[in-house]
């Protein structure tokens, strides 16, 4: 039972890491044909091309709070919202490998697991509310 979770959880893995590089590939062709539409496009619109998306985020973020720290500070705290998620599931996915199979012959394992389940959830809920708490605490003052 244990060998077929184990090759289980690597070939959900493996078609997460497939999936991400094929969607990356269509993004990559999808841009080339963008860009060229763009291109034939007015100078406005070429100027925005030239922008790259990091630095329009920042601009909308800084229009947003009306400062450029704070719009930093922002587009920094979304980054971190979206790359955690990921981050947080592999690590509640070794959690749960820790605590459920290895755990069965070792203690100290389990509750390795177990801590490591834990952290993950409650790092998953800090890093989604994190945005939210900013916002709320900017607008405030």
């Amino acid at each position: 039972m244990k060998k077929i979770s184990i090759v289980i959880n690597i070939l959900m893995i493996c078609t997460m890491l497939f999936t991400t590089v094929s969607l990356a590939t269509e993004a990559n062709e999808n841009a080339g044909e963008s860009s060229e539409i763009i291109n034939v496009s007015n100078a406005s619109e070429s100027t925005l091309e030239n922008l790259t998306t990091k630095e329009e985020k920042i601009a909308y973020y800084t229009e947003k709070y009306g400062d450029a720290t704070e719009g930093k500070v922002a587009y920094g705290i979304s980054v971190v919202q979206k790359y955690s998620i990921p981050v947080m599931f592999l690590l509640l996915i070794w959690g749960a490998f820790n605590f459920f199979i290895v755990g069965n012959k070792k203690l100290h394992q389990r509750e390795k697991g177990f801590s490591m389940i834990v952290g993950a959830m409650i790092g998953m809920i800090v890093f989604q509310t994190i945005p939210l708490l900013y916002a709320i605490f900017v607008a405030g003052r």
